[in-house]
């Protein structure tokens, strides 16, 4: 079992970087389209360039879903509470909200993908903190 929740902290720990990631990319997507000069060869440009780092924020959000599976299989597999393991699952409830809303074509409903990522990521991280099985809480925690 300890294996187990080592590793669900492990790919928990991984969560939270691809999170960051994320938010990099959608940053440097904005901010590269908001940036540039007005006319419309650069802004041209400015998208065209934009459109790389939206790409590799669409790909590693697929990469955050595949996390999410892992940690709700180890999740099982290292027999967390009832209430972790139902938490991990609707972290990957979430997830899917963000996909539908990223798809929405009415910006007002749309807008919820931004507000939706600042909650997976506090219950990702949430998760992943109270679940640390490395350190000195992990050895009080057995005992």
């Amino acid at each position: 079992m300890r294996i187990f929740q080592k590793a669900y902290s492990v790919v928990g720990a991984l969560l939270m970087l691809e999170f960051f990631a994320q938010l990099y990319f959608i940053a440097a997507t904005i901010f590269t389209i908001v940036n540039t000069n007005d006319n419309a060869k650069d802004v041209y440009a400015a998208f065209k360039n934009a459109d790389t780092f939206a790409g590799l924020h669409a790909i590693n959000g697929y990469i955050v879903g595949l996390t999410i599976l892992i940690m709700l299989i180890l999740s099982f597999a290292a027999r967390h509470p009832r209430r972790t393991t139902i938490l991990t699952g609707v972290l990957f409830v979430l997830l899917v909200l963000q996909i539908v809303f990223a798809r929405i074509p009415v910006p007002t409903v749309a807008a919820l993908h931004g507000l939706n990522a600042l909650i997976l990521v506090g219950l990702g991280g949430y998760l992943t903190g109270t679940n640390w099985a490395f350190g000195r809480r992990a050895e009080v925690a057995v005992t």
